[in-house]
């Protein structure tokens, strides 16, 4: 029997449908932990990050406890599963640094080492299923997963009471990055990051890719008769010592 679909079936469940108390969450360690290992431009300092693994270890602890349930607002999820998604992309960096690229890791993506209320997942199901499930694509750019090519990591936790602004700065200052998308001032072409590539079933709707890069965009504008191509993805670290 296969047992994916069980677990993402019972992982659903739990996320979404769990009727329990309200749990507040404490974001001052992480945004203490942030400001010190994180510069103004998202740069990550790791000799720094690895020489305070304890203290990065409490919060990731501090996360896995809490349960979220039905009680929660959306708002509430996106920001919850976002700080997760990026504090344990530190955390698996810290127990393998110095490397010059998270993909020197053998699958970092795929291996299960998240505790959610006792539940090992992995980034890739924190992506693709429980972040894929809230319906909003905006989200992906606020993912870090520490490379050159990836959406700045944010220097502060993203919290519920502002999490629809601080989404709309993450999604416009990613599609106004000049390193990780170009549009051409002479010609009806644009190159995108691969990030809308591998996520283009998510741009349906309201989010449909044209009209999402159009919203963001301060330059340019794209129709149907764009000519898109999509760059290389840099998996070097994204990183600078201060």
């Amino acid at each position: 029997m296969n047992q994916k679909p069980v677990k993402q079936i019972c992982l659903l469940f739990l996320f979404f449908s769990w009727f329990g108390y309200s749990q507040s969450i404490d974001n001052s360690n992480l945004r203490d932990f942030l400001k010190k290992h994180v510069s103004i431009e998202g740069f990550v300092n790791y000799e720094k990050l690895v020489r305070n693994k304890e203290d990065l270890q409490i919060i990731v602890d501090g996360f896995s406890k809490v349960t979220p349930n039905s009680s929660w607002s959306l708002n509430e999820l996106k920001a919850y599963w976002i700080n997760v998604y990026n504090i344990n992309v530190l955390k698996l960096l810290s127990g393998y640094y110095p490397l010059k690229s998270i993909k020197y890791i053998d699958e970092p993506f795929k291996v299960e080492f998240i505790n959610v209320n006792g539940i090992m997942v992995s980034l890739e199901y924190l992506e693709t299923v429980i972040i894929k499930e809230m319906g909003d694509p905006r989200m992906y750019f606020a993912l870090n997963n520490t490379c050159v090519s990836s959406p700045k990591l944010n220097r502060a936790p993203y919290i519920a009471e502002s999490i629809d602004s601080e989404l709309e700065n993450s999604a416009k200052n990613f599609v106004n990055d000049t390193s990780k998308n170009y549009f051409s001032k002479t010609a009806d072409e644009a190159t995108l990051s691969p990030l809308f590539e591998w996520h283009s079933s998510e741009f349906i709707g309201d989010y449909e890719l044209i009209s999402f890069i159009n919203k963001y965009s301060e330059t340019k504008k794209i129709s149907t008769t764009t000519k898109i191509s999509y760059s290389s993805f840099d998996w070097n670290l994204n990183k600078e010592n201060f």
